[in-house]
């Protein structure tokens, strides 16, 4: 009802909302009314009353809520409701809202609602003179020539006035003074525009700049006024010519000054200013070497050089240096440079003969001859010669700076066979300079070495069964000597040894020494051998050396384990007995076993491969030992068969099998025989007496194992304590086939074996003979050595840490034997060295005397040319470019020699610098020219020309010095330098004035040189020669008279340079003359005034207009610069004008609606200083350039969802551009429930179209577009965000309508079960959901005191714990209810499924566990495996897998009888019964649920054993227990138990007894002597590598009888006694079937 009267009520007030609106739209058609205010006023201030004019009253205009509207968003007026004034909000500046626009309106409307009704108006702001004339500048320069004529006006700079009307600027006034008076002109568009008019000439030199201070005045009451100050410049005109310092410099240079240094500097200068006052420094009328060694820096007239002086080449330069100014004037002087001689020239070294390779072994010997040479004079000339103090070579001087390097003794290529030898040259000068000049001197070789091994000998190891040709290594000689003399050749020598073949064995790499094994190697037959390698050289003669060299074989695993016992030989199987009464661990048999490798590879594994009944035997891994494992049984069958694996440990590893027949017996006094039945029936009807019996052979053979161990075990310490005693052990036999001289093998000593199985009695006799102890393996080596030389085939191991070892002594021997063989060759080969040697050294000797006899006979003519060395030089002369072979001389003739004996002493011609311009002819005595001869090239600009040169005699040595003067031909012409030559003359320059011209070179002397300069004929100029001081001409040029650029601006003349020469010779140069004009013209544009008109949307940078302006003058003063002239800060923000092309451009946006028009001076400059003016107008044309604006008055929001049509918002809209650019059209989205509809003058209203629904749409984004009707069309859109307000029309929703939570029982108090939710579409409070629980639809359900509910968020909560066993579901209501007004609600249905938990035990129904009497199951003795005993019935009172349950026995009186099925609680027998099982057995079994964690419960079981249901279980009568206890027999046998067990006790401890006191006994005597002894051949192990720790002999015999058992103890086999003892074995002859081990 109150949604329904809402709605009427918003219906009503959308109908009176249209009425105003529309009343409003009738009443907008009157004119705005206008009102005026001046600018600056106080934010306040009256404006008008609007009550009279809008008709209205106080009241009403506050009821109407009438309020100003401005166009934008700023809020510039005020209105005031309770009086209705219009105010200000704000002071208002007319220059920052108009500019210069005149008038200044700002229109605004009048807003009135209730209706709504619009009124239009404007307010006019009146300007007032607040602002001055400013200058945009403060100083204002101008620069202005002295030459200007007066009259001439300059436009100078405007002020700005941002007043309009009467207040703007209205005139300008300057400073009184002599030069300027002011003049006004005014623009069209009404600006006054001031220029400086000239009355008088100007004068740089009486005023250089004029100063002047310009007014700007307004037209205010009272007037304003602004001043900035003009700097007048007089611009300076070119009117003084450069002038130096001093016409002449003099400096003096040394000729060692660096590249770079300073010379000197000279200085000009000009009174006038800027640039024709600016010097700038060239050289003038240069040679080329001036040019090339000075250089002058243009700014500054700094000499610097740019090459090093040479005093030898020139001693003195003439510089002529022009300073030009920036006009063209110029001045010169002169800079003579003397150059200072200084110690510059390092000696040279002439080498004319050299010896690179000299024999060694040679006495003095003459190496080089050289001379030396400096160009310096003085001490500087001087020189000293010298070499190394440690070389074996000296210096001799010879005449005349010649020198010769000779050696100071034998030379010993060996020792050094190259000689770097420095010769020093070093002048006495200051500081001294120095030459070196290297030389190598080789020391050629003479075999006098013989090669030398790097080793006296060589050891090799390879590896046995090698592949043929296989590398085993190297062996290496070198040689001192070279070459063919040190090139060495290995071979192999014979062998000392005979018998061995070595070269079937090894072969040599003759070139390199390789060795190779020519065919494979076996290690069991060749351990090593050694021969010796021979190294020869190639010398002549040859010489040579050898080296011994060794090789070891190793050995590899290629021999398979061999088994000594049993043996393997397809005879009958070797058996061995066994009794069944034996502890575990009874040696049962020894395997023993060799192997013919050595080291790891011998080293041997016994391993069980396969037993008649596995677990009964076990074999010790390393010794071999084949011993019970565990007890035996009646069972155990009789017969074993074992076959048994030995495997050495070699890689890859061998192996050998060995099968062992084993035979368990009762006992020894009675073989295995069968018994009667008769006995075997009374052996099991007394068992009592079978165990007896057992145990009685149990302790028998215990007693008898301890014996024999203690035996054992004092035998070894005995030994032990023989060898450290110091025992000695005779000689004796070793059979070849069991000797192991090795101590890397398996076994730790050697063992004898000798076991004999006899048939016989029916007794048995072990006979224990004493262990085979070896004697020192040294002494049997060496023994053997010398009985057999075939124990080299024997088996010999060595141990890897000493190779050697086991055969040292005999590789000894054979190298005894070797050296002594071998000897005699060694003394052949060493007197055939020294009988070589001494014939090389008979033949050096010699070498050596004639070497003397030479050298003698060399220093005898050396002396006699040195004396003859003292003559004056002979000086010859030639014309320069003579052909080659011309005729200088006749030596023969000058030196008083025949032509033989010229010939004879071989002389040569030696120039300096090794160059040869000069050849002689041996066979006439002739000097001739070599070469054609450049005076030029040779000696430069130095008269006269003189070659120096040496004639060299040899036999004796000679040395005569000679000159050779070159005489100068006219070959040269003078030559200039380029083909041009440009001057700058300026046309003011007065007659008479002389300009410099660079002159010409001719590289010919004396008369030949340059002599006259000439030029063409021409009425402004002629040319003067003039000589400097060292006698070269020059020319200049002389102005004749006055020069006119207009009439003639250049000329080309021709200077012409003459030579001495007969005829002359001549060069000619071109001279360009340019005449260089002055600055008598002013700048003037092409137009006077441009007209351009421009889119206001021109890009940036782009150029609008060109201006462009020409000079008449050339040069700088016809370079035209572009300036702004007279401009406003707003045209320097705007334009930007390029000085050199004359284009402006824009640097801003154009704005039409701001500025429509432009007006720009341009002003053109030259360099001189003179200006013109032209005026660009720029029209800005309109574009569409301005999108519309909207200005938003009123919005509502939100709005009440389900009302009718409601006024959303008010605005208006505005364009700044005009016609179809301004005209506007206004839009929003079809799809919205909006319209939008015209009000007056731009004005638009936002309605709703009906009523809105806010659970459909809750909000309203609407975008308002304004688009104009300009090209292109620009628009802008307004969003504006429209809310609706909720009503509450909808009730709260579930997420589901119903739910179902699982919650586990037990569960603790509080417990969260779970959520619901429900959702509102509504707002605010209509959307805050309240939860609760409805009540139970079954009255009988506590839900109180079970669940509660979270009235905020819906979380349902467990009150108490749940049991599943009572209450396992339930189900109840839940309410939700919103907070509108009404209240609206809804209900969801809770369903709560309880999960069980394994709370419960197992309970046992069968059998009962109530306390009372045991359940009891009789089990017959004869149930099969399987039978059923009994069946365990439980319960559990939990569900699901908690109630599953499984059977398990803990425990039982005999574990392994009785089983119990998991699943079904089964009791069943797992076996067979026996009688030995008991007869009451106690089961205890587990009850356990599948629970987590899973609970269990245990129940108790008896079983009783029956024979049959017939004859329960009842205890024996009293008569069988006595029948049992009157058996004789079993009383008899506990007693000899016990009677054994105190013998075998008593034996113990006297044997103990005997054995410390024997012990204590040997300790005193300290030593024991051991008789000769015969050890039996065919069973001795020389070994340290066995099993065992020492060598025993067993004989063990068993024979047939009486049924009686027999042992005998016989005695170990010692040493002391071996003969005896050996023989007694040997004679017994009841031992059959004897087995050697």
């Amino acid at each position: 009802m109150e949604a329904r009267q809402g709605k009427e009520r918003s219906v009503k007030q959308r109908q009176v909302l249209i009425f105003f609106v529309l009343l409003g739209i009738a009443q907008a058609g009157s004119e705005p009314r206008h009102y005026s205010v001046a600018e600056e006023m106080e934010s306040g201030s009256f404006v008008a009353n609007l009550l009279k004019d809008l008709g209205l009253e106080v009241d009403e205009l506050a009821a109407r809520a009438a309020r100003v509207i401005s166009k934008g968003k700023k809020m510039r007026l005020d209105l005031d409701r309770q009086t209705g004034d219009l105010l200000l909000n704000e002071k208002l500046d007319r220059e920052e809202l108009c500019g210069r626009s005149e008038p200044c309106v700002l229109p605004f409307q009048v807003l009135l609602e209730n209706p709504l009704q619009f009124f239009q108006a404007e307010l006019q702001v009146r300007d007032i003179n607040d602002h001055p004339p400013v200058f945009l500048d403060k100083e204002i320069i101008l620069k202005i020539p002295e030459s200007i004529t007066p009259g001439t006006s300059f436009l100078i700079e405007c002020a700005q006035d941002l007043d309009v009307g009467s207040n703007s600027l209205r005139s300008y006034t300057v400073s009184p003074n002599f030069h300027f008076h002011l003049k006004l002109q005014e623009s069209p568009d009404g600006v006054i525009l001031p220029q400086l008019v000239l009355d008088k000439a100007l004068d740089r030199e009486e005023r250089p700049e004029v100063l002047l201070t310009l007014t700007a005045l307004d037209g205010g009451t009272p007037p304003r006024s602004g001043t900035a100050l003009v700097r007048v410049e007089v611009l300076d005109i070119n009117d003084n010519a450069p002038e130096f310092a001093k016409l002449l410099y003099e400096v003096q240079v040394p000729e060692n000054s660096p590249i770079g240094s300073q010379v000197a500097i000279v200085s000009a200068t000009d009174l006038d200013i800027g640039a024709y006052g600016e010097i700038s420094y060239v050289f003038s009328q240069a040679s080329e070497d001036i040019r090339k060694t000075f250089q002058i820096n243009a700014k500054s007239g700094e000499l610097l050089l740019t090459q090093k002086l040479n005093f030898e080449s020139i001693q003195t330069y003439t510089l002529n240096v022009q300073a030009t100014d920036g006009g063209g004037l110029s001045g010169s002087c002169v800079v003579f440079v003397q150059v200072m001689d200084l110690n510059d020239n390092p000696p040279e070294l002439t080498m004319s003969t050299c010896v690179n390779e000299i024999p060694e072994n040679l006495p003095e010997t003459i190496v080089a001859v050289f001379s030396v040479s400096d160009l310096d004079s003085g001490d500087n000339g001087r020189m000293v010669c010298s070499i190394q103090d440690d070389l074996p070579f000296f210096l001799k001087p010879s005449v005349e700076n010649f020198y010769t390097l000779v050696t100071n003794k034998a030379l010993d290529r060996e020792m050094k066979s190259e000689y770097n030898i420095t010769i020093t040259v070093t002048d006495m000068g200051t500081p001294r300079l120095q030459t070196q000049h290297n030389i190598t001197v080789l020391v050629s070789d003479v075999n006098d070495n013989a090669p030398a091994f790097t080793q006296t000998s060589y050891t090799l190891f390879i590896r046995e069964n090698n592949s043929p040709a296989l590398h085993m290594g190297s062996v290496s000689a070198t040689d001192t000597d070279a070459g063919a003399n040190a090139q060495v050749t290995y071979s192999l020598l014979p062998p000392q040894d005979p018998s061995l073949p070595l070269d079937s064995l090894v072969s040599i790499n003759a070139d390199n020494g390789h060795l190779f094994a020519l065919r494979a190697l076996d290690f069991e037959a060749l351990q090593a051998f050694e021969f010796l390698v021979g190294a020869t050289d190639r010398g002549s003669p040859a010489l040579s050396s050898q080296a011994l060299v060794r090789v070891q074989v190793l050995d590899a695993n290629d021999n398979a384990p061999f088994v000594l016992y049993p043996l393997q030989n397809g005879s009958a199987p070797c058996t061995e007995l066994v009794p069944r009464a034996a502890e575990p661990g009874y040696l049962v048999s020894k395997v023993v076993a060799v192997d013919g490798d050595s080291g790891q590879n011998a080293w041997l594994s016994y391993q069980l491969l396969k037993a008649t009944e596995p677990g009964l035997f076990g074999v010790w891994a390393h010794n071999g030992e084949v011993r019970t494992a565990r007890l035996l049984s009646e069972r155990d069958a009789a017969k074993h068969r074992l076959l048994l694996l030995v495997k050495d440990n070699g890689e890859p590893p061998l192996s050998a099998s060995v099968t062992l027949h084993v035979l368990l017996v009762d006992g020894f006094s009675q073989p295995y025989l069968p018994l009667p039945e008769a006995a075997a029936d009374a052996a099991q009807t007394d068992p009592l007496t079978v165990y007896l019996v057992i145990a009685l052979a149990s302790v028998s053979s215990l007693f008898l194992f301890s014996v024999l161990a203690f035996i054992a075990v004092r035998l070894c310490r005995r030994s032990r304590a023989g060898l450290v005693g110091g025992c000695s052990v005779p000689e004796a036999h070793f059979p070849g086939h069991l000797v192991d001289v090795s101590g890397t093998g398996t076994l730790s000593q050697s063992y004898q074996y000798e076991v004999c199985l006899t048939g016989g009695s029916g007794t048995s006799e072990f006979k224990f003979l004493r262990p085979i102890v070896p004697s020192f393996l040294t002494e049997v080596e060496e023994r053997v050595s010398e009985a057999k030389p075939s124990f080299r085939d024997s088996f010999e191991f060595t141990s890897k840490s000493e190779p050697w070892k086991g055969f040292s002594s005999r590789l000894s021997s054979k190298v005894e034997k070797q050296k002594t063989l071998h000897f005699p060759a060694l003394l052949e080969a060493q007197l055939g060295n020294i009988s070589w040697k001494n014939m090389e050294e008979n033949e050096m000797e010699a070498g050596k005397e004639r070497f003397l006899r030479q050298r003698q006979v060399l220093f005898l003519f050396v002396f006699l040319g040195g004396s003859l060395a003292g003559s004056e030089s002979r000086r010859y002369s030639v014309a320069e470019e003579k052909a080659r072979g011309v005729l200088i001389a006749n030596l023969a003739k000058d030196l008083g020699l025949s032509i033989g004996e010229l010939a004879a002493r071989g002389p040569r011609v030696v120039s300096k610098g090794n160059k040869q311009h000069f050849q002689l002819n041996h066979q006439t005595g002739d000097l001739l020219l070599d070469e054609k001869l450049d005076r030029e090239e040779l000696c430069g600009p130095t008269e006269p020309c003189i070659l120096h040169f040496q004639i060299l005699l040899q036999n004796p040595l000679q040395v005569i010095t000679n000159e050779l003067q070159v005489i100068d031909v006219n070959d040269h012409s003078p030559v200039f330098f380029g083909n041009e030559m440009q001057l700058k003359i300026l046309e003011s320059t007065p007659p008479g004035t002389i300009i410099p011209l660079g002159n010409a070179e001719d590289l010919d002397v004396g008369r030949n040189s340059l002599q006259n300069y000439t030029i063409s004929p021409d009425s402004h100029f002629h040319v003067l020669t003039n000589s400097r001081r060292d006698g070269r001409k020059y020319p200049e040029l002389v102005l004749d008279k006055a020069l006119d650029r207009e009439e003639q601006p250049q000329f080309s003349l021709t200077l012409t340079a003459l030579d001495g020469g007969s005829p002359p010779m001549s060069g000619t140069i071109q001279v360009h003359i340019l005449v260089l004009d002055i600055n008598d013209n002013a700048p003037e544009f092409t137009q006077s005034l441009y007209e351009v008109e421009v889119l206001e949307n021109s890009p940036i940078n782009s150029v609008i207009v060109t201006v462009s302006a020409s000079d008449l003058d050339t040069g700088n003063f016809g370079t035209v610069s572009y300036a702004f002239f007279h401009t406003s800060e707003e045209i320097l923000k705007t334009f930007q004008l390029n000085p050199v092309t004359g284009d402006i451009q824009l640097v801003k946006h154009l704005n039409f609606e701001a500025i429509k028009s432009y007006e720009v001076d341009i002003e053109a400059k030259d360099g001189g200083g003179l200006s013109g003016k032209s005026t660009v107008i720029v029209q800005v044309v309109d574009v569409n350039d301005n999108p519309p604006e909207l200005t938003l008055s009123s919005i509502t929001s939100p709005i009440p969802e389900n009302s009718p049509e409601t006024v959303v918002a008010i605005f208006s809209v505005s364009d700044l551009d005009s016609g179809d650019n301004g005209r506007m059209i206004c839009s929003i989205k079809n799809n919205l429930p909006f319209v939008l509809k015209p009000t007056v003058e731009n004005f638009y209203t936002l309605m709703s179209e009906g009523a809105l629904d806010r659970e459909r749409q809750a909000e309203y984004n609407i975008t308002i577009t304004v688009t104009d009707l300009g090209t292109p069309r620009l628009q802008t859109q307004h969003n504006i965000t429209v809310l609706v307000s909720d009503v509450n029309d909808n009730a709260p929703a579930f997420t589901q309508t119903s739910y179902t939570l699982f919650i586990r029982e037990n569960n603790s108090p509080a417990l969260h079960m779970g959520s619901v939710s429900a959702t509102d579409t509504d707002a605010g409070a209509n959307a805050q959901v309240t939860y609760s629980l409805l009540p139970p639809q079954d009255p009988s359900l506590p839900l109180d005191s079970l669940v509660s509910i979270n009235a905020d968020n819906g979380h349902l909560f467990a009150l108490r714990a749940l049991d599943f066993e009572a209450l396992q579901a339930f189900e109840f209501l839940v309410g939700a209810t919103d907070r509108g007004s009404p209240a609206l609600s809804s209900q969801a249905l809770v369903r709560v499924q309880v999960l069980d938990a394994n709370d419960n035990a197992p309970f046992v129904l069968y059998p009962l566990q109530n306390g009372s009497a045991p359940c009891t199951e009789l089990v017959p003795r004869a149930a099969e495996p399987g039978y059923l005993v009994s069946k365990v019935v439980a319960v559990d009172g939990d569900s699901g897998q908690n109630a599953w349950l499984s059977y398990q026995l803990l425990k039982a009186t005999e574990p392994g009888l009785f089983g119990v099925w998991a699943h079904n609680g089964e009791v069943r027998t797992a076996r067979l019964l026996s009688e030995r099982d008991a007869a009451k057995h106690r089961l205890l079994l587990l009850v356990k649920d599948n629970g987590e964690p899973p609970l269990s419960a245990s129940v108790t079981l008896h079983v009783l054993l029956v024979d049959g249901f017939s004859q329960p279980y009842l205890p024996l009568p009293e008569a069988a227990a006595d029948a049992a206890q009157t058996d004789p027999l079993t009383v008899y046998l506990v007693i000899a138990l016990a009677s054994v067990s105190s013998l075998f006790l008593f034996s113990v401890l006297a044997f103990i007894a005997v054995r410390l006191c024997r012990r204590s006994r040997a300790g005193l005597v300290g030593g024991c002597s051991v008789p000769e002894a015969h050890f039996p051949g065919h069973l001795v192990d020389v070994s340290s590598t066995g099993t065992l720790s020492q060598s025993y002999q067993y004989e063990v015999c068993l024979m047939g009888g009486s049924g009686t058992s027999e042992f005998k103890f016989l005695r170990p086999i010692l040493p002391n006694g071996l003969v005896q003892d050996t023989e007694q074995v040997v004679q017994n002859s009841s031992c059959r079937n004897s087995l050697d081990r």
